[in-house]
């Protein structure tokens, strides 16, 4: 009400106090797994100067709630979840339960359509450990022309019929590699996509 906004560090000098008032009342223990909101003026201005005091353990959102800036707030409290590289291999050393496969690969055969199926392709690619089929849907095909190096991610094996397909589905990409990744020659020694598994039933 007196329209005077607390600094950060007033604010956690308060939140420090309440937190040592729980410690010596009941524990450490419970003063530490108490989680102590602060109440007073949150704009996306001082939310995050704010949250980043070690005893501010989040908001009461009053007016500002109702403002569309109200997700930057949001957003403050969320801690940033960095990246993971994204870890490729070979060719040869997909699996039959393979999931997120990502992996650099030269078109070796033109895509060809799967009988039965309106837009279902199938495309030879490898590199030098081997030779996998791509099963892949639609404009994802347009991409795969023979020679051009490929980058695949997130890819996931397909069992058809006891044999290996490397699936490009909605939640996987495919795109024309970079130039340092080109892929320079092809071995067609290990056609993983022609050897025939035996489905064991658990």
């Amino acid at each position: 009400g007196t329209g005077k906004v607390a600094t950060p560090e007033q604010a956690q000098e308060a939140h420090a106090a309440i937190r040592k008032m729980i410690q010596e009342a009941v524990s450490e223990e419970v003063a530490n797994g108490v989680r102590i909101l602060y109440g007073g003026s949150v704009t996306p201005d001082n939310c995050k100067d704010l949250i980043c005091k070690p005893d501010i353990d989040g908001f009461l959102v009053g007016g500002a709630s109702l403002k569309p800036s109200f997700t930057d707030i949001i957003t403050a409290c969320v801690p940033v979840v960095p990246l993971k590289k994204p870890r490729f291999i070979k060719v040869g050393d997909i699996e039959p339960a393979a999931r997120g496969v990502n992996l650099y690969a030269k078109v070796h055969k033109a895509a060809t359509k799967v009988e039965g199926s309106d837009d279902l392709m199938e495309v030879s690619v490898g590199d030098d450990t081997g030779l996998v089929t791509l099963s892949v849907r639609g404009d994802k095909a347009s991409v795969l022309e023979v020679g051009k190096t490929v980058r695949i991610q997130n890819g996931h094996v397909a069992m058809i019929k006891g044999f290996i397909r490397l699936s490009i589905d909605k939640w996987a990409t495919v795109k024309p590699a970079e130039k340092e990744e080109e892929i320079a020659s092809v071995s067609e020694a290990k056609d993983i996509s022609g050897v025939e598994y035996e489905l064991t039933k658990n």
